[in-house]
């Protein structure tokens, strides 16, 4: 059975193809009603070949990897684009609007982005859509600033929401908890921390005990939760969409002897979280789809052609269940990979 397929019977078991009920609405319905909005693509036309700048705040980040794969199998598919060129900012703020500068010099015809701050690279965001290239932000929140012309995102708000509700039932809605987010100050972190938030009002015996930020980075967040450790004698449980941070929270909890305390919420489908999920039999998965890549790109390419677009096209999370893990894992893969349908000659390299 394919990923897709699986997914899918995943979506529509868990009852989620209508969309959650929300805790608070008003972020989300008012996010939904921004990212349809309609762009008006006549102002980007132009005769192709087409080439393609990326600029990614990090590439040190597998998912990061996986998505960049999605661009390049999408750019194979249309005869149109004639190069794809990437740049790594390696999670300086600065160099990325260096780097976004460059490509401009370098004539593309489209930015994909993935932002390390998304403040940082407003104005130079901007200047690039005053020249006529269209901006997509790939895989991050929906932005609707001025320089974003579209986003192919992941609802943050969503995805935290659906983890914090699984984390509440598996936690029996009372305790302490703390929580582990990507990089402060972006879409992500916020609207995750909004999510958390926005659940934990429906639950009064609950203790929000601290609210970390580890860069979405294994090895970060294992060492500030040796501090947490140090600083709470108990901990119930732990919000952490991102299973790259989700594992090494539990290599921290596991080498101070205290695994057994504690209840993990879902990850995401990186390949470690899910192997350790298929062991445990506890947390599941929230899907943190690594094909905005391509949606990203296909979004790029109708602007290009002078089409409208929505101002968002959402790639939906899903809800993996702990006993459904193993139809996702890849036991033989490295832990830094994901579950996606990229053509082998794509994969990247293990």
């Amino acid at each position: 059975m394919s990923l897709t397929r699986r997914l899918l019977i995943t979506f529509a078991a868990a009852g989620l193809v209508a969309g959650p009920a929300f805790a608070d609405q008003a972020a989300e319905v008012k996010q939904r009603e921004l990212a349809a909005q309609i762009v008006n693509g006549a102002p980007f036309k132009k005769d192709g070949p087409y080439k393609i700048g990326v600029s990614a705040g990090y590439l040190s980040n597998s998912w990061v990897v996986f998505a960049l794969q999605h661009v390049r199998w999408e750019a194979s598919r249309h005869s149109e684009i004639e190069d794809v060129l990437v740049t790594d900012a390696a999670f300086n703020p600065a160099k990325q609007v260096a780097d976004i500068e460059d490509l401009l010099r370098q004539d593309i015809d489209l930015l994909i982005y993935w932002p390390v701050d998304d403040t940082a690279v407003a104005d130079v965001l901007k200047r690039a859509v005053e020249q006529g290239v269209p901006t997509v932000q790939a895989g991050g929140g929906f932005t609707d600033a001025p320089g974003t012309v579209t986003n192919a995102y992941i609802s943050q708000w969503n995805l935290g929401e659906m983890v914090a509700r699984r984390l509440m039932d598996d936690i029996g809605g009372e305790g302490r908890i703390v929580a582990m987010l990507p990089i402060a100050g972006t879409t992500a972190a916020v609207d995750q921390l909004d999510a958390l938030e926005t659940v934990l009002k429906e639950y009064p015996k609950v203790e929000l005990a601290s609210v970390e930020y580890g860069d979405w980075n294994r090895a970060k967040a294992k060492q500030i939760t040796e501090n947490l450790l140090q600083r709470f004698p108990k901990i119930d449980g732990v919000f952490s969409p991102a299973g790259q941070m989700s594992i090494g929270m539990a290599e921290a909890f596991d080498e101070a002897g205290r695994l057994s305390e504690v209840t993990f919420s879902p990850g995401d489908e990186y390949n470690g979280w899910m192997k350790w999920v298929a062991k445990h039999k506890q947390g599941g998965a929230v899907t943190f789809p690594t094909r905005a890549g391509q949606v990203a790109v296909e979004l790029g390419v109708k602007l290009l052609k002078g089409e409208d677009v929505v101002r968002g096209e959402a790639v939906p999370s899903v809800y993996i269940a702990p006993d459904a893990i193993d139809d996702y894992v890849s036991p033989d893969a490295p832990d830094d990979w994901w579950a996606s349908q990229l053509p082998a000659e794509f994969l990247p390299e293990q």
